[in-house]
Protein backbone atom coordinates (compact mmCIF):
# COMPACT_ATOMS: atom_id res chain seq x y z
CA UNK A 1 0.00 0.00 0.00
CA UNK A 2 3.12 2.21 -0.21
CA UNK A 3 2.76 3.45 3.40
CA UNK A 4 -0.73 4.87 2.87
CA UNK A 5 -3.57 4.09 5.25
CA UNK A 6 -5.43 0.92 4.38
CA UNK A 7 -8.40 1.35 6.73
CA UNK A 8 -9.95 4.30 8.58
CA UNK A 9 -12.67 4.16 11.21
CA UNK A 10 -14.82 7.03 12.46
CA UNK A 11 -16.18 6.15 15.88
CA UNK A 12 -18.74 8.11 17.91
CA UNK A 13 -18.96 7.49 21.67
CA UNK A 14 -22.24 7.91 23.52
CA UNK A 15 -23.90 6.73 26.71
CA UNK A 16 -27.59 6.17 27.39
CA UNK A 17 -29.47 9.19 28.80
CA UNK A 18 -29.28 9.40 32.58
CA UNK A 19 -26.25 7.10 32.85
CA UNK A 20 -23.44 9.63 33.02
CA UNK A 21 -21.19 7.37 35.09
CA UNK A 22 -20.73 4.84 32.27
CA UNK A 23 -17.73 5.17 29.99
CA UNK A 24 -17.74 3.42 26.59
CA UNK A 25 -14.56 1.48 25.79
CA UNK A 26 -13.04 0.14 22.57
CA UNK A 27 -10.91 -2.95 23.03
CA UNK A 28 -8.21 -2.49 20.37
CA UNK A 29 -6.65 -5.89 21.09
CA UNK A 30 -9.80 -7.61 19.82
CA UNK A 31 -10.56 -5.13 17.05
CA UNK A 32 -10.69 -6.73 13.61
CA UNK A 33 -11.96 -6.05 10.13
CA UNK A 34 -13.19 -8.63 7.64
CA UNK A 35 -12.59 -7.38 4.10
CA UNK A 36 -13.55 -9.10 0.85
CA UNK A 37 -12.30 -8.56 -2.68
CA UNK A 38 -14.16 -10.10 -5.59
CA UNK A 39 -11.68 -11.37 -8.17
CA UNK A 40 -13.24 -10.36 -11.47
CA UNK A 41 -11.93 -8.90 -14.69
CA UNK A 42 -13.00 -8.34 -18.27
CA UNK A 43 -10.17 -9.59 -20.54
CA UNK A 44 -10.29 -8.50 -24.18
CA UNK A 45 -8.21 -9.94 -27.01
CA UNK A 46 -5.67 -7.39 -28.24
CA UNK A 47 -5.73 -5.22 -25.11
CA UNK A 48 -5.17 -7.76 -22.30
CA UNK A 49 -1.50 -8.76 -21.91
CA UNK A 50 -0.91 -12.50 -22.43
CA UNK A 51 -4.57 -12.99 -23.43
CA UNK A 52 -5.74 -16.63 -23.46
CA UNK A 53 -9.15 -17.38 -25.00
CA UNK A 54 -11.85 -19.25 -23.06
CA UNK A 55 -11.97 -21.93 -25.74
CA UNK A 56 -8.49 -23.27 -24.99
CA UNK A 57 -8.46 -26.58 -23.14
CA UNK A 58 -6.64 -25.27 -20.04
CA UNK A 59 -6.29 -21.82 -18.56
CA UNK A 60 -7.81 -18.57 -19.75
CA UNK A 61 -7.55 -14.88 -19.01
CA UNK A 62 -10.80 -14.64 -16.99
CA UNK A 63 -10.32 -14.73 -13.24
CA UNK A 64 -13.85 -15.83 -12.25
CA UNK A 65 -15.00 -19.16 -13.62
CA UNK A 66 -16.60 -22.41 -12.51
CA UNK A 67 -15.97 -25.75 -14.19
CA UNK A 68 -18.09 -28.84 -13.55
CA UNK A 69 -16.80 -32.36 -13.34
CA UNK A 70 -17.42 -34.41 -16.49
CA UNK A 71 -20.97 -35.78 -16.57
CA UNK A 72 -21.05 -39.37 -17.84
CA UNK A 73 -24.28 -40.44 -19.56
CA UNK A 74 -25.76 -43.93 -19.93
CA UNK A 75 -27.29 -43.15 -23.33
CA UNK A 76 -25.89 -41.20 -26.26
CA UNK A 77 -27.11 -37.62 -26.70
CA UNK A 78 -27.02 -35.00 -29.43
CA UNK A 79 -28.20 -31.81 -27.68
CA UNK A 80 -27.72 -29.81 -24.48
CA UNK A 81 -30.23 -27.63 -22.63
CA UNK A 82 -28.55 -25.70 -19.79
CA UNK A 83 -30.20 -23.18 -17.45
CA UNK A 84 -28.64 -21.02 -14.77
CA UNK A 85 -30.27 -18.66 -12.33
CA UNK A 86 -27.98 -15.67 -11.88
CA UNK A 87 -27.74 -12.12 -10.63
CA UNK A 88 -25.89 -10.20 -13.34
CA UNK A 89 -25.56 -6.42 -13.03
CA UNK A 90 -25.18 -4.08 -16.01
CA UNK A 91 -21.39 -4.01 -15.47
CA UNK A 92 -21.08 -7.81 -15.60
CA UNK A 93 -21.57 -10.74 -17.95
CA UNK A 94 -21.98 -14.53 -17.73
CA UNK A 95 -20.98 -16.89 -20.54
CA UNK A 96 -21.29 -20.67 -20.79
CA UNK A 97 -18.96 -23.13 -22.53
CA UNK A 98 -19.09 -26.90 -23.04
CA UNK A 99 -16.99 -29.78 -24.27
CA UNK A 100 -18.14 -33.22 -25.38
CA UNK A 101 -16.70 -36.69 -25.51
CA UNK A 102 -17.97 -40.12 -26.51
CA UNK A 103 -17.01 -43.69 -25.67
CA UNK A 104 -14.98 -44.01 -28.90
CA UNK A 105 -12.86 -40.93 -28.13
CA UNK A 106 -9.55 -42.02 -26.60
CA UNK A 107 -8.57 -38.46 -25.57
CA UNK A 108 -8.83 -37.25 -22.01
CA UNK A 109 -11.71 -34.77 -21.46
CA UNK A 110 -9.17 -32.20 -20.21
CA UNK A 111 -7.39 -32.27 -23.58
CA UNK A 112 -10.49 -31.14 -25.50
CA UNK A 113 -11.13 -27.48 -26.38
CA UNK A 114 -14.16 -25.64 -25.02
CA UNK A 115 -16.98 -24.50 -27.30
CA UNK A 116 -19.20 -21.55 -26.52
CA UNK A 117 -22.96 -21.83 -26.57
CA UNK A 118 -24.22 -19.71 -29.49
CA UNK A 119 -20.58 -19.53 -30.69
CA UNK A 120 -19.56 -16.84 -28.18
CA UNK A 121 -20.95 -18.26 -24.91
CA UNK A 122 -23.93 -15.93 -24.65
CA UNK A 123 -27.46 -17.02 -23.66
CA UNK A 124 -30.02 -17.92 -26.33
CA UNK A 125 -31.89 -14.67 -25.70
CA UNK A 126 -30.52 -11.50 -24.13
CA UNK A 127 -31.32 -11.18 -20.43
CA UNK A 128 -31.89 -7.73 -18.93
CA UNK A 129 -29.44 -6.80 -16.14
CA UNK A 130 -30.71 -7.22 -12.60
CA UNK A 131 -31.86 -4.15 -10.72
CA UNK A 132 -30.58 -5.14 -7.26
CA UNK A 133 -28.49 -7.80 -5.48
CA UNK A 134 -31.56 -9.88 -4.59
CA UNK A 135 -33.03 -10.29 -8.08
CA UNK A 136 -32.09 -13.46 -9.97
CA UNK A 137 -33.01 -14.21 -13.58
CA UNK A 138 -32.89 -17.38 -15.65
CA UNK A 139 -30.35 -17.65 -18.48
CA UNK A 140 -30.93 -20.37 -21.09
CA UNK A 141 -28.16 -21.95 -23.17
CA UNK A 142 -28.94 -24.61 -25.78
CA UNK A 143 -26.93 -26.47 -28.40
CA UNK A 144 -28.48 -28.98 -30.81
CA UNK A 145 -27.39 -31.12 -33.78
CA UNK A 146 -24.15 -31.93 -31.96
CA UNK A 147 -22.01 -34.96 -32.68
CA UNK A 148 -23.12 -37.94 -30.61
CA UNK A 149 -21.68 -37.77 -27.09
CA UNK A 150 -21.75 -39.81 -23.89
CA UNK A 151 -20.00 -37.28 -21.63
CA UNK A 152 -20.04 -33.51 -21.31
CA UNK A 153 -18.48 -30.83 -19.15
CA UNK A 154 -19.60 -27.23 -18.54
CA UNK A 155 -17.72 -24.02 -17.73
CA UNK A 156 -19.32 -20.79 -16.50
CA UNK A 157 -17.21 -17.66 -17.10
CA UNK A 158 -18.09 -14.54 -15.12
CA UNK A 159 -16.65 -11.21 -16.25
CA UNK A 160 -17.20 -7.63 -15.23
CA UNK A 161 -15.75 -4.18 -14.83
CA UNK A 162 -16.72 -3.56 -11.18
CA UNK A 163 -15.63 -5.87 -8.36
CA UNK A 164 -18.45 -4.37 -6.28
CA UNK A 165 -21.07 -6.05 -8.48
CA UNK A 166 -19.80 -9.49 -9.52
CA UNK A 167 -22.16 -11.97 -11.18
CA UNK A 168 -23.67 -14.46 -8.73
CA UNK A 169 -24.81 -17.85 -10.03
CA UNK A 170 -27.38 -19.43 -7.76
CA UNK A 171 -28.53 -22.49 -9.67
CA UNK A 172 -27.22 -24.68 -12.53
CA UNK A 173 -29.42 -27.22 -14.30
CA UNK A 174 -28.53 -29.25 -17.35
CA UNK A 175 -30.24 -31.79 -19.57
CA UNK A 176 -28.60 -33.86 -22.28
CA UNK A 177 -31.10 -34.74 -25.01
CA UNK A 178 -31.17 -37.39 -27.72
CA UNK A 179 -33.05 -35.42 -30.37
Amino acid sequence: MSSSKSLSLKITFSTPTGQGHVSPVIDTTRLSAHLIQNRINNPVSGTTPDFVAETTNTGSSSEAKYQTRPVILENESTALDIRITANVASTANVKMYYRLSNADDARNMGDLAWRGFNDDGTPDTAVEPTENRYQFKEHKFTASDLTTFTAFQLKIVMTGTSSCYPPIVKDLRGIALAV
